[in-house]
């Protein structure tokens, strides 16, 4: 199961007179990014969905995960021109419905820095592609987020407790907030605060 603690084949002819063969290939193209999982009642993944409104359909089975669930992870499928999907790489995100802010104890409140390498809305999420830089590949960091009202808007602010961990070289993290539960209107500004390596993040978003 995906934790919260926390990536053509092209048929070619030859020509000079030269057909194709009768029988090809199917055409497939790479598709990558954030999307919503639906397992199927033996834990594979059976429906994909992306945050711009198209849905795939797995046709061969990947990593078994628990059935009748839905995920939020960032994929890199193989799809074919009906839209039938495999998965060729899959990593989990920090997904989850904010705490607020408030409830939050200053012994968590740490605020050691990342990268924001990218960010956008869509599919009803917020959506961040993180940089962090760790020791090695056994390194262990907390990260969340809360939520909290700011002048009537909805503010949703980092943490990051590094241990203490060497900043020796860069491992990327994916966070997908949800954020249909705030019945957001078209146009809302959402603001989001973290602490980076050069500077610090005091961003403004709008909701579409």
């Amino acid at each position: 199961m995906l934790k919260k603690s926390i990536l053509l084949t092209a048929a070619v002819c030859c020509l000079c007179m030269i057909s194709c063969d009768d029988e090809k290939e199917p055409i497939e193209t790479m598709v990558s990014g954030f999307m919503t999982a639906h397992t199927d009642s033996e834990g594979y993944i059976s429906v994909l969905n992306d945050d711009f409104g198209v849905q795939y359909k797995v046709y061969e089975k990947s990593e078994k995960l628990k059935p009748d669930t839905i995920y939020r992870l960032v994929a890199s499928i193989a799809v074919d021109e009906s839209r039938n999907a495999k998965v060729v790489q899959m990593a989990a995100t920090v997904s989850y419905v904010a705490p607020e802010d408030s409830i939050i104890p200053d012994t968590l409140r740490f605020k050691d820095p990342f990268e924001i390498e990218s960010r956008y809305i869509g599919g009803g999420y917020l959506n961040f592609f993180l940089a962090i830089k760790v020791k090695n590949e056994e390194s262990r960091h907390a990260l969340f987020y809360t939520h909290s009202d700011s002048l009537g808007k909805h503010k949703f602010t980092f943490y990051h407790n590094a241990y203490g961990d060497e900043q020796v070289y860069t491992k990327h993290a994916y966070v997908s907030i949800p954020l249909h539960v705030y019945n957001l209107a078209k146009n809302d500004t959402v603001l989001v605060s973290a602490k980076g390596y050069k500077e610090d993040y005091d961003l403004e978003l709008i909701y579409k």
